[in-house]
């Protein structure tokens, strides 16, 4: 290519962006350095997402030290006003910080540091297009770095709260902004203050879409506030610690009417209580929330399980994706009669658009093969289905068998994904037809927890069930020491899987290779 060629495609911002996005930062970095026709262009792409303690970026101000194990990095020497006209040109291109301060003491970034900072910065904005930051730690109550980051560009946040921080006091100077905000963190308690604060901050959260945070921080009247967020599109709630106190005179029920959350269309929410269905409830029925997750943290009945899945069905009738999660069960035996068990999701059959079913539960249940059948045929659209426990299965603690796997290819013809607990020891009822076959949409079959039967005969019924693609016959990974025999068989039971599904592509090859010589 001749030089005025070259000079060409280099003053081409189009070709430029694509060269750039495909070289590894490395290379990126010494582009910056020497071509000063794309410098901008280099910079802009090695410095949009800072990922790590922000050690190299804040280096450009000046070089930082530890002065012991215990203090952390500073700046060796005072900033001038030069440092930050340098440091500006490269700041000006970050857009997102992802904050992870998992380093020793001595490599992370002391607070003196950014109070040096906030001291010393010109009047201009730090990161004036910045709209994204996370941090996975508690950052303490730093109103010095919380200066230098909350600009009014900012979008997404996304920050640790543990008492006695006070982070939501923060928050309320960028909240008008935010389209997303996520509240991590364990906290064990919500006290009074943190009340204050969350009750002053939800009105400045005019334009919010998605808000995750801890669930004890959710009670009655701040869901009522929230439910008229006329663009809160995901309300998540994140589990809170088993051992969190929570204040006896607040109140955690969740009452939905069609006036409510004009937006939503995915909600997460957890009940610590035994009986968590008198905390949930609908007047009418919502038809646009699309995604439900429910965890039960409380100690569950068979009973409070059912008329939650009922609340849920009646609730939301269109809802294409539910999760439900149970940490322990009241009395585990009452799960071991499959006519009872079924009568839990018995009410979810009616969500005939539903697409991603998730049950997590602490020990075992038993459903039957015809049990299945009837869920695979209420849900055609599936994409997954996830059936799981953390405990392996013995042949006695439940009646599926390897059978039930036929009603998903037969009734689902979208599933990708496929997670259930069965008894392999026991012979299939239901004989293969060659028409009986899963669809190339399934790439993950995973039987964690199933007892395993004799290898040649699950493996061969496996395989007749699969199609020609790639599909992954998974069993789940565990350093646990009653798993170690069942993985062993399982692996053994996936390696066959796989060598009869090669030997019988070979023989078609072979076959149509044969009568394709006949016919020349």
């Amino acid at each position: 290519m001749s030089t005025s060629a070259s000079s060409k495609v280099w003053a081409i911002p189009e070709l430029v962006n694509l060269i750039v996005w495909r070289c590894p930062g490395s290379m990126i970095a010494k582009l910056a350095q020497v071509n000063k026709a794309i410098s901008e262009i280099a910079l802009a792409s090695l410095y949009r997402v800072i990922l790590g303690n922000m050690h190299d970026l804040l280096a450009i101000l000046a070089p930082m030290e530890a002065h012991s194990d215990e203090s952390g990095l500073t700046f060796v020497r005072p900033l001038e006003q030069s440092d930050w006209t340098r440091f500006l040109k490269y700041s000006a291109h970050v857009k997102e910080i992802f904050l992870m301060e998992i380093l020793p003491q001595r490599q992370a970034i002391s607070p003196e540091a950014f109070c040096v900072m906030d001291a010393t910065r010109p009047t201009d904005a730090i990161f004036p297009f910045l709209t994204s930051f996370t941090t996975f730690e508690p950052l303490a109550s730093s109103n010095h770095f919380y200066r230098l980051i909350y600009q009014k560009r900012l979008t997404k946040l996304s920050v640790c709260w543990e008492t006695p921080f006070r982070v939501l006091q923060n928050v309320r100077i960028i909240a008008a902004t935010l389209r997303l905000l996520n509240i991590k963190g364990s906290p064990k308690a919500f006290d009074s203050l943190t009340r204050q604060e969350f009750l002053a901050l939800i009105p400045e959260l005019k334009t919010i879409a998605v808000l995750e945070l801890p669930s004890i921080l959710v009670t009655s009247d701040i869901f009522e506030m929230l439910s008229s967020k006329e663009h809160l599109q995901i309300l998540s709630m994140i589990l809170t610690p088993a051992d969190a106190v929570r204040n006896p005179i607040d109140e955690y029920r969740y009452h939905f009417t069609e006036e409510k959350f004009p937006s939503l269309r995915g909600l997460a929410l957890e009940d610590p209580s035994d009986g968590p269905h008198p905390n949930f409830s609908t007047l009418t029925a919502i038809t646009r929330l699309q995604s439900v997750k429910v965890a039960l943290s409380g100690k569950v009945t068979l009973e409070s399980f059912r008329r939650c899945s009922s609340a849920l069905s009646a609730g939301f009738p269109c809802l294409h994706s539910i999760t439900i999660t149970v940490t322990k069960f009241q009395d585990n035996t009452e799960f071991m009669d499959s006519s009872e068990t079924f009568s839990v999701f018995q009410p979810l059959l009616s969500l005939t658009e539903l697409r991603h079913f998730r049950i997590e539960v602490p020990s075992h249940i038993s459903l039957t093969d015809e049990h299945i059948e009837q869920m695979a045929r209420a849900w055609p659209h599936l994409l997954d289905f996830h059936l799981g426990c953390k405990i392996p299965f013995e042949g006695d603690e439940t009646e599926l068998t390897l059978s039930c796997l036929v009603s998903f290819a037969e009734h689902c013809p979208s599933l990708q994904c496929l997670c259930i607990g069965v008894d392999a020891t026991a012979v299939p009822h239901r004989p293969l037809t060659d028409k009986t076959v899963f669809s190339e949409s399934l790439i993950i079959l995973e039987l964690s927890g199933s007892s395993v039967g004799e290898t040649i005969a699950v493996a061969s019924y496996i395989a007749d069930l699969l199609h020609g693609g790639d599909c992954l016959v998974h069993h789940a990974k565990s350093s646990d020491e009653s798993w170690r025999y069942r993985i062993h068989k399982w692996n053994e039971v996936a390696t066959l899987v796989n060598n009869i599904r090669e030997a019988r592509s070979r023989g078609v090859r072979r076959a149509f290779n044969l009568v394709a010589a006949a016919g020349r």
